[in-house]
């Protein structure tokens, strides 16, 4: 298997995040030519990453790619044995998509959209607040006791409320919500949190280089 996409991506990333997890390390290289290439395309009609390819086999969709990679990789699980748990880690998933994902791409567009960064800031919190709502405080990891899809999901957007303290203050809206905070905490020191990181930091500052 072979994952297209470039690793500060949070959906690139949930897809290796959940791939190491349970101990595979998938290949990751940007397409030739670029996403929007005619051999991409043809791999990809979307346009967009990731995308797996395994074998003769190639599939879009970071949460479809979760999927898939769970169902073949063996390996630990990265969803609950519990119904009731797994519901909860693709709950999460599905907010953190939905809800966060798009109010943080206006904060990442900032500099060319500034007028954007305030409303997105003001729609933050309450997103992290219903977030935090579907957690427990027995929860040491997004849900539960052991590493899921939604640490995979949550971490690699988590790190840009990180890069985007200093200019617009996100890590306030982490304060806010403490226990979201404490878990955010344990899962950036963590292996698998920590190295993820580190490789997004450098993609951002392979992209910043580049503009």
């Amino acid at each position: 298997m072979k994952l297209y996409g470039g690793l500060l991506s949070p959906f690139v990333m949930r897809v290796v995040l959940a791939a190491r997890a349970k101990g595979i390390e998938l290949p990751v290289e940007m397409p030739e030519g670029g996403i929007k290439s005619d051999a991409f395309l043809r791999l990809n009609p979307m346009g967009k990453m990731p995308c797996l390819v395994d074998g003769d086999f190639a599939l879009p969709e970071s949460s479809v790619i979760l999927d898939y990679v769970e169902e073949t990789g063996g390996g630990t699980s990265i969803y609950p044995a519990d119904a009731q748990e797994r519901a909860r880690v693709r709950l999460l998933c599905r907010m953190a998509d939905i809800y966060l994902v798009p109010e943080v791409t206006h904060l990442f567009r900032g500099r060319d959209n500034p007028e954007g960064v305030p409303g997105a800031i003001e729609r933050l919190g309450p997103v992290l607040a219903k977030l935090e709502s579907f957690r427990r405080d027995s929860d040491v990891f997004a849900v539960g006791d052991a590493f899921t899809a939604a640490d995979a999901t949550l971490i690699p957007i988590f790190y840009f409320f990180d890069v985007f303290a200093r200019p617009y203050g996100t890590d306030k809206l982490l304060d806010a919500q403490p226990r979201l905070k404490a878990w955010w905490e344990r899962a950036k020191a963590s292996e698998l949190g920590s190295r993820a990181l580190a490789e997004q930091a450098a993609g951002l500052r392979a992209m910043m280089a580049g503009n």
